[in-house]
């Protein structure tokens, strides 16, 4: 570990994991119009060049985040920026369907990977109190990716076979990243579950006034549990609400229809707006609200309940979903206002998801779950997130043809319905509690001391 390291330039790079994220589910967007011209691909293939990734995305989320637990987590989010150069390599000199899946497959791993390690590891490394905004960081990291894709897509969109550009592209943000790790700190609740206690207080100091390090590392070294749980400590009564609550929560975020917009908004704005370029124009158009809606939700975050701001997410959500879908068909028809109403209610969309299910949820992932189990736990909660990509990736285009966007966004709209009754009656509130507080209330819970 560096010396005299800026805790801002910790926090940053910490999640600049989130960026190749962010990176690879905007840049998809706009290749998928220039892998079709180049191979005239059905919309089948379509769905497994996209999903592709999440394949390889469960296996990394699951297998990276698990050997966090091992071997800490600076060093697998260094293994993640080497994988993800290796699969944007590979995706960009891909010379057949084929071998373009395979390649982002292993692109996907390193995504995965990383989906579950920075949450965990911008989790234990904040404070309390300002954990929401410094975890949310690797939620504006991922938008922040996103627009920048978008502007790639619109960069190569008239070069020829300009999408192994964009793919190719990736590789800048894993040297970044592995560039980062250099100065990034190892987690001090992983130096202590290692027995390397000085360690971990120096690091605390590092990222905290002396007063609140030697506070923070009392409390770690006091914790109930700091060893690491085998596969069973996840079905304890401690442990299986808080993996129940997490996975519920990553599968929902999936399921709520944000992805539809991330990786097909550019073909379906096409059709509505009757061009690709305004297909394309119009999603760098929503990828800067994200990124604005983003910047906000780090200002106010830890100012509400979580719970709260999933809740009122899933109500301006679905909304937005019963309008678009009710809106689109005169929009098809090419009357202007239909046209602008249905760009307009898919960025207020985009704004309600941006500050509860999009940024909220990887910082609850981050909190959740007992220190023992905590890997393990993180790396399933993003698995089933994966998951839930896999299944939007992969049947959407096919729905499309066969249902239409309309019937889509409604089912997408009953889902939210179901995301803000998971808020209310599963989760449970982790606002301003410490990592040791939150596993101090699942261990009174598991005994009945609290309801």
């Amino acid at each position: 570990m560096m010396k005299n390291v800026s805790p801002k330039l910790i926090y940053f790079f910490g999640a600049f994991g989130g960026f190749m994220f962010g990176y690879d589910i905007g840049i998809i967007n706009g290749a998928l119009p220039g892998i079709s011209a180049t191979w005239q691909v059905s919309s089948w293939l379509e769905g497994l060049i996209t999903s592709g990734l999440f394949v390889g995305a469960m296996v990394g989320a699951s297998l990276m985040a698990s050997l966090a637990d091992r071997f800490g987590r600076r060093k697998m989010i260094m293994w993640s920026a080497i994988v993800f150069a290796i699969g944007a390599l590979g995706s960009a000199f891909s010379s057949s369907i084929a071998l373009l899946i395979i390649a982002r497959i292993i692109l996907g791993v390193a995504v995965g990977g990383a989906s579950a390690l920075v949450p965990m590891y911008m989790g234990e490394i904040s404070p309390a109190e300002t954990r929401g905004k410094i975890s949310g960081l690797n939620q504006l990291m991922i938008t922040v990716g996103m627009l920048c894709a978008y502007g790639v897509n619109y960069a190569f969109l008239h070069v020829f076979e300009g999408w192994r550009w964009m793919l190719g592209g990736a590789m800048v943000p894993a040297i970044v990243l592995l560039l980062g790790t250099l100065v990034l700190p190892e987690s001090p609740r992983f130096l202590v579950r290692i027995g390397k206690n000085k360690l971990a207080l120096k690091v605390l100091h590092q990222l905290r006034s002396p007063e609140e390090a030697q506070s923070e590392y009392d409390e770690i070294i006091n914790s109930k549990q700091s060893y690491s749980g085998s596969f069973k400590d996840l079905f304890t009564k401690e442990a299986l609400p808080a993996v129940i609550a997490g996975c519920g929560l990553t599968l929902l975020q999936q399921l709520q229809g944000a992805n539809t917009i991330f990786y097909y908004s550019s073909q379906i704005l096409a059709k509505v707006f009757g061009s690709a370029i305004g297909g394309v124009v119009s999603t760098v158009g929503i990828g800067v609200v994200f990124v604005l809606a983003t910047v906000v939700t780090l200002l106010i975050v830890d100012k509400f309940k979580r719970r709260t701001l999933f809740m009122s997410g899933s109500i301006g959500m679905g909304t937005c979903l019963l309008l678009v879908g009710l809106i689109y068909p005169a929009a098809r028809a090419n009357h202007a206002w239909a046209t602008w109403a249905v760009f307009f209610f898919i960025c207020v969309y985009v704004i309600f998801y941006a500050y509860s299910w999009a940024a909220v949820t990887w910082i609850v992932v981050g909190e959740l779950f007992p220190a023992n189990v905590r890997g393990m736990a993180t790396g399933i909660a993003s698995t089933v997130n994966w998951f839930g990509n896999i299944l939007v990736a992969l049947f959407f285009p096919v729905l499309l043809e066969k249902v239409g966007l309309s019937i889509i966004f409604f089912g997408f709209a009953a889902i939210c319905v179901i995301g803000f009754l998971f808020a209310k009656y599963v989760l449970y509130e982790t606002k301003g509690k410490s990592l040791e507080e939150i596993e101090k209330y699942l261990y009174n819970r598991s005994i009945r001391k609290i309801g």
